[in-house]
């Protein structure tokens, strides 16, 4: 009962609080969503320091949320024996974190500038794996309950599928901005959701 309540209150951060306040966030700045990503709210020189904390601690409370959503799922579903799961939720709260430590700069790059050219690689690096590593994430997690559980196994596969078959014709349509990264965000909460139900139901 106790880890029902846990994925229940996880979820619920995870896929409502937080991206409601993301949502909340973006209706008072002016960001141009097709031109950038939702990261540049963490420039400072643009935005100031306020959204800069801000960015920090929505990257915090998403590596954390994450990271308990799926403990709380390895404990409740009993996969523990799955170290690859367990390795995934990991990398993917670290690669979160690192976003926080690496704001967003609009400075080409350029050798001239190598300290601000390695940031935005960096940071861009430290982007594409966080989409690399939750669908896989997500992915190895259903995988592991297919055989027990074909129902959750089936949907989970099926919306982080969508999921990602959805962004990336977003990117290769308009480019890495900020309407890809909000379909991506939305739909791995519509996942988050289903699987908190499921799992609370069950």
């Amino acid at each position: 009962m106790l880890i029902k309540l846990g994925v229940l209150l996880t979820g619920f951060i995870y896929a409502g609080f937080l991206p409601h306040t993301l949502r909340k966030t973006l209706r008072h700045t002016k960001i141009d969503l097709r031109k950038w990503t939702i990261s540049y709210l963490s420039n400072k020189r643009i935005y100031g320091r306020v959204y800069l904390r801000g960015y920090k601690r929505m990257m915090f409370a998403m590596a954390l949320s994450s990271l308990l959503f799926f403990r709380l799922l390895v404990e409740f579903y009993d996969l523990h024996a799955r170290e690859d799961l367990l390795n995934y939720a990991d990398y993917a709260a670290i690669f979160l974190v690192s976003l926080a430590f690496l704001p967003h700069n609009m400075q080409p790059i350029s050798f001239k500038n190598l300290g601000k050219s390695l940031q935005r690689i960096l940071h861009n690096l430290m982007a594409l794996l966080v989409f690399i590593m939750l669908p896989a994430l997500i992915i190895t997690f259903h995988i592991a309950i297919l055989e027990e559980l074909p129902v959750l196994g089936v949907s989970g596969l099926v919306i982080v599928a969508g999921v990602v078959l959805v962004t990336l014709w977003s990117v290769i349509k308009n480019g890495l901005n900020g309407v890809s990264e909000l379909l991506f965000i939305n739909g791995i909460s519509i996942w988050c959701i289903v699987v908190t139900v499921f799992t609370v139901m069950s």
